[in-house]
């Protein structure tokens, strides 16, 4: 499998965050995405799901921006569903922008998190101004392929969307982590 960089057109590189996350106990993608669906990402929850088997290394150990990070890092595996359940996951309030900026060029992930941002500025009505925060922080970078990355529409739910009828109903709604408080 190729890894976010290289569908990115760039080189992967030794993510010193994922090797903190080897030493947390957790050795792939999966375990990653587990991980997320225990801290609140049930959008995202595996057929195979059993939140007994988690590796749970605590908040204080890796953080859910680190695990965000970890989702979306150039080096990771590239999945779109990990990047869609990262930005989730970067709903979490306890995350602040300037963390998310300094982990982004970090990780080598400033075009996808760029990406988010734009998006979550368009559909979260509560989290505008934390999201125009990180826009505006973030370094200049070049720009994604079309269609390499999530289309903006699969960060949301959108409810009323299977009735045409029911326009009054429709209604896009931001995806946060379950239990986690709007910003």
């Amino acid at each position: 499998m190729s890894t976010i960089a290289e569908n990115l057109g760039g080189t992967a590189h030794l993510s010193p965050l994922l090797r903190k996350v080897r030493r947390c106990g957790l050795h792939g993608p999966d375990d990653l995405l587990r991980l997320a669906v225990r801290r609140g990402c049930r959008h995202y929850t595996p057929a195979d799901y059993d939140e007994a088997a988690v590796i749970e290394p605590g908040l204080a150990q890796l953080s859910d921006l680190e695990v965000a990070m970890a989702l979306m890092t150039a080096a990771q595996t590239y999945d779109p569903q990990l990047l869609r359940c990262a930005a989730q996951l970067l709903g979490s309030p306890a995350i602040r922008a300037g963390a998310v900026v300094r982990m982004a060029v970090m990780e080598r992930c400033v075009p996808i998190v760029r990406h988010i941002a734009e998006a979550a500025v368009r559909y979260d009505d509560v989290g505008r101004d934390f999201w125009t925060d990180v826009l505006v922080a973030l370094p200049a970078g070049r720009p994604v392929r079309p269609g390499v990355l999530p289309h903006p529409t699969r960060f949301v739910a959108q409810t009323g969307v299977t009735n045409p009828r029911r326009q009054a109903d429709r209604r896009t709604v931001w995806l946060r982590p379950i239990g986690a408080c709007p910003r």
